[in-house]
């Protein structure tokens, strides 16, 4: 999920970087300085598509985790109709500002030109990204990476091939249109999800204020991080050509392109959100805390692998782009490595950003604002005006460590160093929580059943409980060890002891299958044992999560 997670959010800046590819390689830089003029109306677009995707998103799983599946599948239908409303504002939007737009650029006729020509079917495009960008993620969270990744080759192999295509006898119009092609496309695979079997999504006609709000503010790290680029580039440039000319813009529109990119370290918390989200529902802080540490191994190999691999390549990098004048080169790498020095600090500032996002989004718009708007307008500007044009491109590199830094230590003086960086609110609820996980095997389901017995003994379990919870661990283990046919399945059971209960539950990676379920057909003894514990077993509950199985149980202590 970790590769599905990761492509999907950046799937539309690489799109958007594969137009201007296509653009410099077909019809030179100049084509390419132009479509640098939509960065910030590119922004725009993801920035409400992330207002409605991500907030959608966390409800859902939010809900999920606290098994309301009524309750998210209001929130479901609520996105997909809060798509469709914010598609049809951004088109009217970029409809009336167009002319607007084009009479207020004093650029020379050429560059107008291909301004206006891909203006043009970038309206369609604007209307249809909400709506794909949210059946994306819906789709993913369903656990149907499978369609998810055709529908990103869809949408960028497409884009390749249907650009190309059209370039050929539309010109940049041609780019466009190839563009909004494969966008259609990638919705078409999406829809045939809605049609498994496996499809647990169901639309509802839904829509309250209040659920809106509440997207909106879990939203709020990822749509801000792409106002606040919209701004940025907005600002950054007027002042780039007020002080550099025109003639470098096709480095300045690289450079906001390897920028953007960095959006694919928010697909490591994408990967473990429905997860930390789940967590949440739980309040398993335990889970937290073990979920965060994947996710800093995670996204400090990512950064540095990232930045080595882009200072190395960065020669090739502006061959891509078509970079071929003698003038640009040089500074088209130098600018390459500046920003390549930067991923790891703006990698954790956006990991944390979103971590915070549900519980202190106050936090999460402090690290957003500070590292996409703040810290690099104000050191790029800052040491361009000083020391000139290089000293323009080493702000790049430098902006995302003054940024962290600035987070870190705001968070440390409001909230206190006891709850950096996680701000857990009670950590004292980890002593109720037993969390064990490996890989599935009779070996290891044995262990863990006897290591719960031995912890629910030391926590004053009476017997009967005791027995009942070890053979439901046992015989629940085995019967998905064999449903899954010798394939590798992770397993994590987990403990909670409360004043009056004791809580099971139990998270696997297999196949789709719910035990509770006691019509479902039974044709082995183990079967017969699970269907008849489930049968006296009260309180109980399945609901598959993301890419996993989840079942809770709960005894009477």
């Amino acid at each position: 999920m970790l590769f599905t997670a990761s492509i999907s959010v950046c799937a539309e800046t690489l799109n958007i970087l594969v137009d201007k590819i296509i653009a410099a390689q077909f019809l030179g830089e100049k084509a390419l300085a132009a479509i640098t003029f939509f960065t910030p109306l590119f922004s725009t677009v993801l920035f409400v598509s992330a207002v409605v995707m991500v907030g959608t998103l966390v409800c859902y799983s939010f809900e999920i985790g606290k098994m309301q599946k009524d309750r998210a599948n209001q929130f479901f239908g609520q996105g997909i109709i809060l798509s469709f409303a914010s598609g049809i504002i951004l088109a009217g939007l970029f409809t009336i500002i167009r002319s607007l737009l084009l009479r207020g650029l004093a650029l020379d006729a050429d560059l107008i030109g291909y301004i206006d020509g891909f203006y043009t079917w970038f309206i369609w495009f604007s209307f249809l990204i909400p709506v794909n960008n949210v059946l994306q993620e819906m789709v993913y969270i369903d656990g149907d990476t499978r369609t998810c990744n055709l529908s990103y080759a869809a949408l960028l192999v497409g884009n390749a091939i249907f650009s190309i295509v059209f370039c050929q006898s539309m010109g940049i119009k041609g780019v466009a249109l190839g563009t909004l092609v494969s966008v259609l496309l990638s919705i078409a695979i999406l829809c045939t999800h809605f049609i498994k079997k496996s499809n647990t999504l169901k639309f509802v006609w839904y829509i309250k204020w209040r659920d809106m709000a509440a997207v909106v503010r879990f939203s709020l790290a990822e749509a801000s991080e792409f106002l606040m680029f919209a701004l940025f580039s907005s600002i950054l440039n007027y002042y780039f050509i007020c002080s550099f000319g025109f003639g470098k813009l096709p480095v300045l529109s690289m450079v906001y392109e390897i920028v953007e990119l960095s959006v694919f370290f928010n697909g490591i918390w994408m990967a473990a959100e429905p997860l930390v989200n789940t967590y949440r529902g739980e309040k398993n802080c335990k889970g937290i805390m073990r979920s965060m540490q994947f996710v800093n191994r995670t996204t400090m190999k990512e950064a540095l692998l990232a930045s080595l691999l882009l200072f190395i390549a960065a020669p090739f990098v502006i061959s891509i782009f078509h970079i071929h004048s003698e003038g640009l080169k040089d500074t088209a790498i130098f600018a390459v490595r500046a920003c390549a020095i930067g991923f790891l600090p703006l990698a954790f500032s956006k990991i944390y950003a979103n971590y915070h996002v549900h519980e202190n989004p106050f936090i999460s718009l402090t690290f957003i604002t500070l590292v996409m708007f703040v810290s690099p307008l104000i050191s790029i500007v800052t040491l361009g005006s000083l020391f000139g044009p290089k000293a323009f491109w080493v702000g790049f590199s430098i902006s995302p460590f003054i940024a962290f830094a600035l987070g870190c230590l705001l968070q440390i003086a409001i909230y206190g160093r006891e709850k950096f960086p996680l701000m857990i609110e009670d950590p004292k609820d980890m002593a109720n929580w037993f969390i064990t996980d490996t890989k599935l095997s009779p070996e290891s389901l044995l262990m863990f059943r006897d290591r719960m017995g031995r912890i629910m003994e030391r926590r004053n379990v009476n017997a009967n409980t005791r027995m009942r919870v070890m053979l439901m661990i046992e015989e629940l283990g085995m019967e998905i060890y064999q449903h899954n046919n010798g394939k590798t399945v992770y397993i994590e059971f987990a403990l909670v002891f409360r004043n009056d209960h004791v809580l099971l539950v139990c998270k696997d990676d297999g196949k789709r299958i719910d035990m509770t379920d006691l019509e479902q057909s039974i044709n082995d003894l183990r079967m017969y044992l699970i269907n008849m514990f489930m049968a006296a077993q009260q309180e109980k509950k399945y609901l598959p999560t993301a890419n996993y199985n989840r079942y809770t149980f709960k005894f009477e202590r």
